[in-house]
């Protein structure tokens, strides 16, 4: 009984509803539209029952062991997102090979994830063999980011680069930004946890759409037309990515305690919404990140 009123509060009271102003964000609200803790909905789901699906895997898993923080590329909270259409992260299929923890959660920004470094909690302990982190897509990508990038279109007509649609002085900020925060992270890491491997990504290629929260808006907001700018919205967030891409190669390469994962072109269209892996998606995703942890090669 009492579980049954604690599923009842996660799953009828409880509202997932994305933040428009800040890509890979949500906003976990209780029916008075209260933004719920991280501790919150992790207390409630294990009361109820429901925090562990059956797996196989789980009891065979390899003795490596991984930890993971970040934005919701980690962690989609799929306890509660599931019922909004939803499903398991690249991440959550990760869990079922390896020893994990995890500190993500959907709400976290790329400022808050360098400041207060939450992961500190299990990177700290110096016993895991990888770290994965996902973050920065906050900065650029989507909603309020991309909407003060983007140029107004009526001002770049008959642009044929992405740059000439871009305000460049305020990326190139950004990515300085970005790689910023991503040499403290490797730097913590090489202090606290030596034998810890920090592995990386830059997300895959997003497809806008003309209604969508994160990457639509802001192209209509500047006045793009969805039909006749298809290609060159496609270039835009080609772009945005690739550089963000050579920023974290440039990280790779300084700092040996790093490994840069490049799954671009891998979810291949296969997106929940606009910016998250559907389940096959994650699954190839997840692999990329096993040859990684296992020694192989990715082809």
């Amino acid at each position: 009984m009492y579980a049954d009123i604690l599923e009842a509060t996660v799953l009828n009271n409880t509202r997932y509803e994305k933040d428009p102003n800040r890509c890979l964000a949500y906003q976990l609200l209780d029916d008075n539209r209260v933004p719920l803790t991280e501790e919150q909905v992790a207390v409630e789901w294990a009361a109820s029952g429901k925090g562990e699906e059956c797996d196989p895997l789980r009891v065979h898993r390899s003795p490596i062991q991984v930890c993971a923080s970040g934005d919701s590329w980690v962690n989609i909270v799929v306890e509660v997102s599931r019922f909004h259409g939803y499903n398991r992260t690249f991440f959550d299929i990760l869990e079922g090979y390896y020893q994990t923890a995890c500190s993500a959660w959907p709400g976290h920004c790329f400022d808050k994830l360098i400041n207060k470094k939450p992961f500190r909690v299990h990177v700290d302990t110096g016993v895991y063999d990888y770290f994965i982190f996902s973050g920065g897509g906050n900065e650029f990508l989507g909603g309020a980011a991309l909407t003060r990038l983007l140029k107004e279109r009526d001002a770049t007509l008959g642009a044929e680069r992405p740059e000439d649609c871009l305000h460049m002085d305020r990326f190139e900020a950004v990515l300085e930004k970005l790689k910023s925060g991503y040499v403290d992270l490797a730097k913590h890491i090489a202090k606290r946890a030596p034998r810890t491997q920090l592995l990386v990504h830059g997300y895959d290629y997003p497809v806008a759409r003309s209604d969508g929260p994160w990457f639509g808006r802001p192209f209509v907001k500047r006045n793009f037309r969805f039909e006749a700018d298809k290609d060159l919205i496609t270039s835009i967030l080609t772009y945005l990515i690739d550089r963000f891409y050579d920023v974290l190669q440039e990280v790779d390469d300084e700092f040996p305690n790093v490994t840069l994962v490049d799954i671009r072109n891998v979810v291949r269209g296969r997106w929940t919404d606009e910016f998250h892996p559907d389940i096959e998606a994650s699954k190839d995703i997840a692999g990329f990140y096993r040859n990684v942890i296992d020694g192989y090669p990715i082809v």
